[in-house]
C-alpha cells in the first residue's frame, strides 16, 4: 500500500480521527528512533527506582486542585 492509496481516505476522516491518525504516525516514527528508545528506557529506569509523581501532586503542579 502506498500513501496515494490511503490519502483520499484520510481526507474523508473527521478532524478528531485525523488527529488520532497523526498521533499514531508520530508514535511510529519516534518508536523507531534509537535516541527516543534510550530516553524511554532511562525514564522507565527512573520510575523503577522510585522517581514517580503521585496523582495528587501532579494535579497540584498543573494547578488543577
Amino acid at each position: 500500500m502506498v500513501f496515494a492509496e490511503i490519502k483520499p481516505q484520510i481526507e474523508q476522516l473527521p478532524h478528531d480521527e485525523r488527529v488520532k491518525a497523526m498521533a499514531y504516525l508520530k508514535h511510529l516514527l519516534r518508536a523507531e528512533n534509537p535516541a527516543y528508545q534510550r530516553e524511554l528506557a532511562q525514564r522507565h529506569a527512573e520510575m523503577d527506582a522510585g522517581k514517580k509523581v503521585q496523582w495528587e501532586e501532579l494535579k497540584r503542579q498543573l494547578g488543577l486542585s
